[in-house]
């Protein structure tokens, strides 16, 4: 694959047959689908999706629905909408092996586009898995751990490319035509890490759907890249990672069609924060459950996790809602604290209360190889929260697996509870219609937008 990387994913994307695709990999993408609908409805009036709709204007006409108002505008400008709705709670699916959140970029792309050319359901679902497929390969060929520690944000700059091909196969371009839009999406590729908990990076994930669907329209329609941009001596693999590891995707793309996802399964959030405080939330609701003397008693804690967990958490004495989802202290403190943690964790005065803000003080954050409490052994990651109180006592919690993750994931009901919420937080009315078509995705049927949405009218006085 080393001398035609572009024109073989290209390919791949274009001539891929998923008729045989397990019904246990639809299934995954039918939840991936519910979950991203839920936490965009979720996501509605956060302040960086308002701002976001007010550039793109309220008065155009077009074929793609904006969720966070019902309204059709162009598929360019519903997928980069969507996509901030979809990532602006930081309640999204993740992929440990991307380091990545696949869906609020994949999602948002896919359906602007699908409803804008009156794609089938299943022909959506495809798309989706080949999308996915490519994003992994992608990530094999990057070294996306030392990518992702440069300071990239890999949701941005893998989903990017992945959109652009399955999108390229749903308006159904050439193989040729969509080796082109993969050079396209792969030099509008980006997004910074430093901007964790502001508004910038939700905004990542918009534009890169945004980019996805443009570079895949332009190519169709002849604009021309480079035939080897991602493998080229300049191109997507040299400027992000390096060349060396570009043969790990041939063997990445030899796992059966529309399967990656089930080698590398998707974790779904059970809280809406990064995906590196779910540990360490699960192991504090457990510690709160113990603790009976009030948070004044408290007089330190220490928190370790595995190398690299402390990444994504940049902000130790978060004084936002956005910052505190990404702060290891905030998710010990609200969990403590407030031994509960849901939608309205995150919100600021919910960060910046005083004895929140005190409690900061107390906590430590480290990393290290060995857990201090339990086996030495770890998969894939840990958090061990250590109490101190001051009768002089010590209390430890430790998780490796948390709720959601792919090896203990939501139940069904759990699902549709967590979408339930996200329509509930986006005051929008329970909506069984919507419910029922995102669940029978997998049925081949014409994807015509979804129903309107009602929101919660205000009790009047």
């Amino acid at each position: 694959m080393n001398c035609s990387t572009t024109r073989t994913l290209a390919a791949y994307a274009i001539e891929t047959d998923l008729s045989d695709t397990p019904d246990e990999a639809i299934e995954q993408a039918v939840r991936t689908l519910i979950d991203t609908v839920g936490v965009t409805i979720g996501g509605r009036n956060e302040a960086a999706v308002a701002k976001v709709r007010k550039l793109v204007g309220t008065h155009q006409h077009g074929s793609s629905t904006v969720l966070s108002d019902g309204t059709k505008v162009s598929p360019l400008d519903a997928a980069l909408v969507n996509g901030v709705a979809a990532h602006a709670l930081d309640y999204d699916d993740v992929v440990d092996f991307i380091y990545g959140h696949p869906s609020a970029v994949l999602w948002p792309a896919l359906l602007a586009v699908g409803e804008d050319v009156g794609s089938s359901t299943r022909q959506l679902l495809d798309a989706y898995l080949i999308a996915f497929d490519i994003e992994i390969g992608l990530a094999s060929g990057l070294t996306v751990r030392d990518h992702y520690s440069q300071g990239w944000h890999s949701t941005a700059t893998l989903g990017v490319v992945a959109a652009a091909a399955g999108v390229s196969r749903l308006i159904g371009s050439t193989a040729e035509q969509t080796a082109h839009a993969l050079g396209i999406a792969a030099t509008a590729a980006g997004g910074s890490r430093q901007n964790f908990g502001s508004m910038t990076k939700p905004l990542h994930a918009g534009l890169a759907a945004r980019d996805a669907v443009m570079s895949a329209t332009l190519a169709h329609d002849g604009f021309t890249a480079d035939p080897e941009q991602l493998e080229g001596p300049l191109g997507y693999f040299a400027l992000f990672g390096d060349q060396s590891r570009l043969h790990d995707i041939d063997q990445a793309m030899k796992v059966p069609p529309g399967q990656s996802i089930l080698q590398h399964r998707i974790n779904v959030k059970k809280y809406p924060a990064c995906y590196n405080t779910q540990r360490t939330l699960d192991a504090g609701l457990l510690m709160a459950e113990r603790i009976h003397s009030a948070a004044s008693e408290v007089t330190a804690v220490r928190l370790t996790v595995e190398p690299g967990g402390l990444d994504p958490l940049i902000h130790h004495r978060p004084s936002t809602g956005l910052e505190g989802k990404f702060s290891a202290e905030y998710a010990v403190v609200a969990s403590l604290l407030d031994k509960r943690i849901n939608l309205d964790t995150y919100t600021t005065d919910m960060v910046e209360r005083s004895e929140v803000q005190r409690m900061l003080k107390l906590v430590t954050v480290a990393e290290d190889s060995v857990p201090p409490s339990g086996e030495a052994e770890w998969d894939q990651a840990y958090a061990v929260v250590d109490v101190q109180l001051s009768d002089g006592s010590t209390v430890v919690e430790r998780v490796d697996i948390p709720r959601g993750d792919c090896r203990n994931p939501l139940s069904r009901d759990e699902l549709f509870r967590k979408y339930e919420d996200c329509l509930g937080f986006g005051q929008i009315e329970q909506n069984q219609e919507l419910l029922d078509l995102l669940s029978n995705f997998s049925n081949d049927e014409r994807f015509t937008g979804f129903p309107e949405l009602q929101p919660v009218l205000e009790p009047t006085m």
